[in-house]
């Protein structure tokens, strides 16, 4: 996740908390409608910082209101006579509508997570968002206030609340829409809307905290979170001044279209662009975690037999029966964990980004270039010079080191992969340019033999993966190379939802990556 995206997901988050059009869902739907591949541990410590500025930006909003609320039931309990003014009472009230989600969250919490990160039951509940609000501007008469509000009142406001739980169905649309079938006026319904969220939304965010403190590496992601919860707190300061306002003289109506125009434009959106696999889960139907197993083998591709001894050790340390560890060139098959690079021929029902290898272009320790710009590079690649010598006479970007000095009047030994390779094939979308374009390089089958081959060659240049280097070879600095076009995502493939130990041991293995 970049800043960029940060701001705008902060924005939208902001927006659509206290707007009656699911904030949830609208987290779910826009990574998936821009095709954004924001890595899965990235996203859940994301949703719990933009949420915790939203509750900040409510809790300043109507600081009077609360602060007026406690005095209330303090002096209250301190008289032992509930309910003696009015603010006491909706304290209670308030306590009480909250009981029906926070029970409902503890038994409902896997349900839940599933429906997360399913763009297409997303847009579903946004259906069920547009129906609330249709039926509560039909059958409520909108003629009470806050002061006529009953226990029995409070309690079937807190009942839509559970229905919040879901993403695309909106907590504030829910509970507006259960205050106005009680009869509630809009702005009434919407202010004990806003004020019953406080207290839900502050026990949901400390139990996310304490997972948050779990995640490996939080703090490189810190920066980027903390701008996403500044802007959803002030977005959202903002957001409820208007709709306060906006309530007050028009109907919900605009929104419940609003709801209906999005669900309708995701599913369509998903039948004509299927995406078969992405960083979060795009499969509804999901087994229960009573039902979950854990995958019959871990299968890693070639290239990244590296990681074998990390799975071996994660394995030992978070599963309860390890599974068989195997190396595989054949496509994903069902009931396999696949450690793998992107690849079209390896789609599973859910994906998760563990990490990355990036590609760095590597010579022999006794060359003495230290750096070149990208064109440069692209020269290089092409083979238009025969000797080392004279590349460096038409480089007018490199620089040099005073130890060393290759054997300018050898060849150029440029090292490439085989085709189809994933190394090859990420170099050669870099580049632009194809292995037969590439003229005079070599082929090499794997990473190990292209270290060998730098280690003995004086002239042997090549790009080797990140977790191949050696202090044996030398590493050139490649200026203006456009961001991110060398690395490739390290993948782990599955047909389930991951929960407990095979959760356990992704995070095992995602840690040891970064």
């Amino acid at each position: 996740m970049n800043i960029l995206q940060a701001i705008i997901l902060g924005i939208i988050q902001g927006l659509t908390e206290f707007l009656p059009i699911s904030s949830s869902g609208h987290l779910v739907i826009l990574p998936y409608l821009l095709g954004w591949n924001i890595p899965a541990e990235q996203i859940f410590p994301f949703d719990v910082l933009v949420q915790l500025g939203t509750l900040l930006a409510v809790i300043v909003y109507f600081r009077k209101d609360i602060i007026e609320i406690f005095k209330a039931m303090f002096a209250d309990v301190k008289a032992k006579k509930p309910g003696s003014s009015s603010e006491s009472r909706l304290g209670w009230f308030l306590i009480l509508a909250t009981i029906p989600a926070g029970a409902a969250g503890l038994f409902l919490k896997d349900l839940v997570e599933q429906a997360f990160g399913n763009p297409s039951a997303t847009a579903f509940f946004l259906f069920g968002t547009a129906l609330l609000l249709i039926l509560a501007e039909l059958l409520g008469k909108r003629d009470r206030d806050l002061t006529g509000l009953r226990w029995y009142d409070a309690l079937w406001i807190g009942l839509f609340q559970v229905l919040s739980l879901f993403p695309g169905l909106s907590r504030s649309g829910s509970c507006m829409a259960g205050g106005m079938t009680r009869h509630l006026e809009r702005r009434s319904a919407g202010r004990f809307a806003f004020l019953m969220a406080i207290p839900v939304m502050a026990a949901a965010g400390l139990l996310s905290v304490f997972d948050l403190l779990k995640i490996p590496n939080l703090g490189q992601f810190m920066p980027v979170m903390l701008v996403g919860f500044t802007i959803a707190g002030v977005v959202g300061y903002f957001s409820i001044s208007w709709l306060m306002t906006f309530v007050q003289s028009h109907s919900l109506f605009i929104f419940a279209g609003y709801c209906l125009f999005l669900g309708a434009a995701v599913l369509s959106f998903g039948f004509v662009f299927p995406q078969n696999s992405s960083p979060a889960p795009v499969i509804s139907e999901t087994p229960s975690t009573e039902e979950q197993l854990l995958p019959t083998s871990i299968v890693y591709t070639p290239e990244l037999n590296w990681l074998a001894p990390a799975a071996a050790t994660c394995m030992e340390q978070t599963l309860a029966d390890p599974l068989p560890l195997l190396q595989s060139v054949a496509a994903y098959q069902p009931g396999e964990l696949r450690l793998t690079f992107p690849s079209p021929s390896e789609q599973a029902a859910y994906s998760y980004q563990l990490g990355s290898q990036s590609l760095m272009l590597a010579l022999n320790a006794s060359n003495p270039l230290l750096s070149l710009d990208f064109n440069d590079l692209l020269t290089l690649l092409q083979g238009d010079d025969a000797t080392w010598g004279e590349f460096f006479q038409h480089c007018t970007s490199c620089a040099f080191s005073e130890a060393g000095g290759a054997a300018f009047d050898e060849p150029i030994r440029f090292y490439i992969y085989y085709e189809n390779n994933p190394y090859q094939n990420v170099l050669e979308d870099a580049s632009g340019l194809t292995g037969s374009h590439m003229n005079n390089a070599l082929l090499v089958p794997s990473a190990e033999t292209l270290l060998t081959q730098l280690q003995v060659e004086a002239a042997a240049a090549g790009f080797l993966p990140s977790q191949w280097l050696s202090a044996a070879v030398s590493i050139v600095q490649v200026n203006d190379l456009p961001g991110g076009s060398l690395d490739l995502p390290i993948l782990a493939l599955l047909e389930q939802q991951p929960s407990g130990e095979l959760k356990d041991l992704l995070l095992c293995l995602q840690s040891s990556l970064n």
